[in-house]
C-alpha cells in the first residue's frame, strides 16, 4: 500500500498546475474537513489522509508476536471500488522466497500462489489484488490464512488474519475514497 500511495503522490505531483486551476469541481475532503482520519472496524483499521486534493484511504491489520510484541505481518489494502481491492502484505524474513504465498479464506483457496516482490528493512512484500469473486469470499469469511514455506526446513508457515470487521471497513474505505 505504501507503494501505491507513493505512486499516487507521484501522479499528483506530475499533474499540470494549469489543469488543476481550470477544474470547476470543488476539492474533495474528508468528513469535517479533516486532513486525516483513522477508524477501527472490528479487527481492521481504516486510515485516510489528504494529499493535496486527493484522498488516499486504506484498510489495514497487523499481527504481532505475543511474546515479543514484534510485528509478524501487516496487510494494507486500498479499495478504489467496491469490487476491487489491491495492496501489499508485509511478511517476516525467513520464508522461501521462490514459492510465494498461498491465500485461503476459511477452508477455500483464494486464487493461485502470489509471488514475493522484494524485501525491505522490515520484511518481505507480496502485492495482492482481489477480483469481485475473491472479495465476496473474503467478505463472507471469518479468517484469511496466508501460507508460506520456511526457508530453512520448507515447512508450511500459516499466518491467520481475522476478517472480523472487514466488510464494514472495506465499505467505509470505498465511501471515504469517493
Amino acid at each position: 500500500m505504501r507503494f501505491a500511495l507513493t505512486l499516487a503522490l507521484f501522479a499528483a505531483l506530475c499533474a499540470s498546475p494549469a489543469l488543476a486551476q481550470e477544474s470547476a469541481t470543488p476539492p474533495s475532503t474528508l468528513p469535517g474537513g479533516a486532513a486525516s482520519l483513522t477508524e477501527e472496524h472490528g479487527d481492521w483499521t481504516v486510515s485516510c489522509r489528504m494529499e493535496g486534493t486527493q484522498k488516499l484511504c486504506a484498510l489495514s491489520q497487523s499481527l504481532a508476536n505475543t511474546d515479543t510484541g514484534e510485528r509478524v505481518l501487516s496487510l494494507e489494502l486500498a479499495t478504489p471500488a467496491i469490487d476491487r481491492i489491491e495492496g501489499m502484505i508485509l511478511l517476516p524474513f525467513g520464508l522461501h522466497f521462490a514459492d510465494g504465498i498461498a491465500l485461503k479464506v476459511d477452508t477455500k483457496a483464494l486464487g493461485s500462489a502470489r509471488p514475493f516482490l522484494t524485501c525491505i528493512a522490515s520484511g518481505c512484500l507480496v502485492p495482492v489484488a482481489f477480483n469481485a469473486s475473491e472479495i465476496s469470499a473474503i467478505r463472507a469469511g471469518t479468517e484469511l490464512t496466508i501460507t508460506a514455506a520456511s526457508a530453512d526446513a520448507g515447512q508450511p508457515v500459516d499466518l491467520k488474519v481475522s476478517l472480523a470487521g472487514f466488510t464494514v471497513a472495506s465499505n467505509r474505505s470505498v465511501e471515504l475514497s469517493n
